[in-house]
């Protein structure tokens, strides 16, 4: 079965290191939805090689370059925590992989467990935030936090 990533955080060195081990296994791994904070350059980048159905930046001046950038393209863009929130738990993904830096991973990371998503995260900030919250919602939902 091929696992469909949606990957919070791609323009970091986890998301990066994330997108090698995609790129390693095309036949096993996709990427249905990015999002980043401001690197949007970078991620005009990772959007034409992955082709995401969404890319979500969380700063709205990043976002108004990305979207110059990719103008003419069919990817949906969002921008803000709304964003961030619909990729999180983008019904054509099975998996969350969290790389955000901070603590702004833990409302996308509770969205994707609500959704039923398989929860990798790469940051100990949402842990470290809402611990409780997060282990107690993945325990009653049923989904593996990684």
């Amino acid at each position: 079965m091929k696992r469909r990533m949606s990957l919070l955080g791609s323009t970091g060195s986890i998301g990066q290191s994330t997108l090698d081990v995609i790129r390693a296994h095309p036949d096993r791994l996709s990427v249905v939805a990015l999002a980043a904070g401001r690197q949007w350059e970078r991620l005009v980048g990772q959007t034409r090689e992955f082709r995401p159905r969404l890319v979500a930046i969380y700063d709205s001046e990043a976002a108004a370059r990305f979207r110059e950038a990719m103008r003419g393209t069919d990817v949906a863009v969002r921008e803000g925590m709304p964003g961030l929130l619909e990729a999180a738990a983008l019904g054509d993904a099975d998996t969350l992989v969290s790389a955000l830096v901070g603590s702004i991973g833990l409302r996308p990371v509770m969205a994707a467990i609500e959704s039923g998503k398989a929860i990798c995260l790469a940051n100990k900030e949402t842990l470290v935030v809402g611990g409780a919250l997060v282990t107690a919602a993945a325990r009653r939902k049923g989904v593996p936090l990684l």
